[in-house]
């Protein structure tokens, strides 16, 4: 997610005034070809943005539209640019539909091409009064226990410690905090800086999952095997390292050209992961926003935690890829004194503590349907 906003053309301003009045209805579109769970409010609100062009380094990219929520910047589901539907199935890896002239609005696959919600959810899924997250409840979140193996396990380890040398950087969520940052790895070929080394296997439609090492090209063999998921091409893999238990993840979406499905591969340890709607957080806004308020009782009334077993998976499409934030709260101490840190799993009445290492795998691809191949067709790959 990229945390600054470009300057506004005017062009683009009165497009992103435009767009107040068809984004709901061309949203309501999207909505019918999701899983519904707790669906979020599509009004764009009177700070959004526009990023035009540059959003994929590439001068003719799509335009993205970004809500402010406090500090957090988050993309909406929603693109302008004067390309061809299938033109941006190339940069997006989603369906798109037409809003308006130069006006589109995501459309990922149906939910029910994916597997159904089962025991795994219904055992790793809290909400905010412990109790267990309903199916018509979830927005398109599951979890995939024992992607790997301990052995496999390591030989990842083994290869990204040798990669984050070459071409990881020190990053974290909270630029002031120097020892987080010193204990925290960043591994991407998303071109998120600019000016910092990027990973051989890129990003996007560009990806090369040749140049992907041994260990990791397997995870994603194992991801595309998977009974119930019907992806397409992957277009991102993320490495996030941390040798801390000081550490969270902020409330946000990823990059739209990531694509409509994600995994995410927790290593060394396991994780809680919170999920927020959209709505809640215009909401409780300042509540979202306060370091202290939500340690302790996170960032709505309506957040969803996902517990993430150790060399286990969790995937968020449809509502939780695009209408709802993913994040991981900052631990909490029982006092000053004590050395561990904990963090809630819906409620305190079940804690997991947290070890001092830990890595992240990100992995995101596209949607199963290629999109249209001719130039002069306004066909859009619906996955309906």
């Amino acid at each position: 997610m990229r945390d600054a906003m470009r300057p506004l053309h005017r062009r683009s301003v009165c497009k992103v005034y435009f767009v107040y009045l068809l984004y709901l209805c061309g949203a309501l579109l999207w909505w019918a070809s999701c899983r519904v769970g707790r669906v979020s409010s599509f009004a764009l609100p009177s700070n959004s943005a526009l990023e035009q062009g540059e959003a994929h380094g590439k001068a003719q990219g799509p335009g993205m539209l970004y809500e402010m929520i406090g500090e957090y910047t988050l993309p909406k589901p929603v693109v302008v640019s004067p390309r061809k539907a299938w033109e941006l199935w190339m940069d997006l890896g989603v369906g798109v539909r037409k809003m308006e002239e130069d006006t589109y609005v995501v459309a990922p696959q149906h939910f029910s091409k994916y597997r159904s919600f089962g025991q795994k959810e219904a055992m790793y899924l809290r909400d905010m009064q412990g109790n267990t997250v309903s199916d018509e409840e979830n927005p398109g979140i599951r979890i995939e226990l024992d992607v790997v193996t301990e052995t496999e396990e390591a030989n990842i380890l083994s290869e990204l410690q040798e990669l984050v040398d070459r071409h990881g950087y020190e990053f974290t969520t909270d630029a002031s905090d120097d020892a987080a940052l010193a204990a925290s790895w960043r591994l991407t070929g998303r071109d998120e800086k600019r000016t910092e080394a990027l990973a051989p296997w890129g990003w996007g439609s560009d990806f090369d999952k040749t140049k992907l090492p041994p260990a990791l090209r397997r995870v994603v063999s194992k991801l595309e095997e998977l009974p119930g998921y019907p992806l397409g091409p992957i277009r991102d893999v993320t490495v996030n390292m941390r040798s801390t238990d000081d550490y969270q993840m902020v409330p946000h979406i990823d990059p739209l050209g990531d694509g409509p499905n994600t995994f995410v591969l927790s290593l060394l340890s396991s994780a809680v992961v919170t999920f927020s709607p959209l709505a809640a957080l215009r909401a409780e806004a300042e509540r979202a926003n306060d370091d202290e308020h939500f340690a302790q009782h996170s960032y709505t009334d309506e957040d969803i935690d996902c517990l993430v077993p150790r060399r286990a998976a969790y995937s968020f499409t449809g509502n939780a890829r695009y209408l709802w934030t993913h994040a991981v709260r900052p631990s909490v101490r029982p006092s000053a004194e004590d050395p561990e840190t904990f963090e809630r799993w819906g409620t305190w009445e079940k804690v997991l503590r947290r070890q001092p290492n830990r890595a992240a795998i990100i992995f995101s691809f596209a949607d199963e349907r290629e999109p249209h191949t001719d130039p002069a067709s306004e066909s859009v790959p619906s996955g309906n």
